[in-house]
C-alpha cells in the first residue's frame, strides 16, 4: 500500500510514461495535490521509491507543465479519483465513463463548480 503523496506522484509519472509512449510532444499535467506539484518542480521531494522512473521519464526530451488546480476546477478528475477507489490495479479509459458525462461537460465548457458544507 502507498500513501496518498505517492499515489499523487505516480499519477503524473503514468501521465509522462503514456504521452512518451504516444510521442506526444508537449504534456500540461493539472493536480489539485499542491505537495506532488511542488515535487514535480523539486525532484529532491519525490518519494526514494518512485525516483528512478522519475529519472527516466525526466529524460524524454518532453515539453512539460506542471500545475496546481482546485477540486472543484476539474471535477471529472475527482469523479475519476472516486472510481479508482474500486480499483485494485491500473485502469485506462479509452471512453468517458457515462457517469462523469455531466462533470465532463461542465469542465470543458468552463462551467462554475461549487463545494458546500
Amino acid at each position: 500500500m502507498v500513501s496518498i503523496f505517492e499515489a499523487e506522484i505516480l499519477g503524473l509519472l503514468l501521465a509522462i510514461e503514456y504521452a512518451v509512449i504516444n510521442m506526444w510532444s508537449h504534456l500540461w499535467l493539472e493536480s489539485d495535490s499542491i505537495s506532488a506539484v511542488q515535487a514535480f518542480h523539486k525532484p529532491s521531494l519525490i518519494p526514494i521509491c518512485l525516483r528512478k522512473r522519475w529519472h527516466n521519464c525526466s529524460q524524454n526530451n518532453l515539453f512539460l507543465i506542471c500545475s496546481h488546480i482546485f477540486r472543484e476546477g476539474n471535477v471529472c478528475a475527482d469523479g475519476l479519483a472516486a472510481l479508482g477507489h474500486d480499483v485494485q490495479d491500473t485502469v485506462w479509459f479509452t471512453l468517458l465513463p457515462s457517469s462523469l458525462g455531466a462533470d465532463f461537460a461542465r469542465d470543458r465548457h468552463g462551467l462554475p463548480n461549487f463545494r458546500f458544507p
